[in-house]
């Protein structure tokens, strides 16, 4: 669940810009929660981290309280402080999905579809995912 949806009705309109900061702001909060349950996970606290990181704990606080802006190297330095690998996942089908409900999805479909239909045309080794007698081509 978002923030918006604590606060607001779900049916409440929200301008471009209310809605980029609240975009902003959930990932920042679900990237600072990941970085506190590996945290956790790993049973290494915030004065531990500061001191792998060569930072003040207020810094190490700062950052995973969201005061100070996190930068993605900031974020590859804390994982490699902390010996893990970050993996970020940017999903389309969700923003897709979302505008087909919000009955904005023309346009989009549309030019997913020529830039589709064009690698199709072109390439022998690409098919459309979802032509199913494509697929059956395939497993043959």
């Amino acid at each position: 669940m978002s923030a918006k949806n604590l606060f607001f009705s779900e049916n409440k309109e929200f301008s471009r810009a209310d809605e980029r900061v609240y975009a902003r702001e959930e990932l920042v909060y679900n990237v600072t929660e990941d970085i506190l349950v590996t945290l956790e996970d790993l049973n290494v606290n915030k004065k531990e981290l500061a001191r792998r990181l060569g930072k003040s704990r207020s810094y190490v606080t700062q950052i995973l309280g969201g005061a100070r802006n996190m930068t993605l190297g900031t974020l590859s330095d804390i994982c490699f402080a902390l010996d893990v690998k970050p993996k970020i996942t940017i999903q389309v089908e969700s923003v897709l999905e979302s505008l087909e409900a919000t009955g904005k999805i023309s346009w989009v479909t549309e030019k997913v579809d020529l830039r589709t239909d064009e690698l199709i045309r072109k390439s022998e080794n690409v098919f459309d995912y979802r032509d199913f007698k494509a697929w059956e081509n395939q497993a043959a």
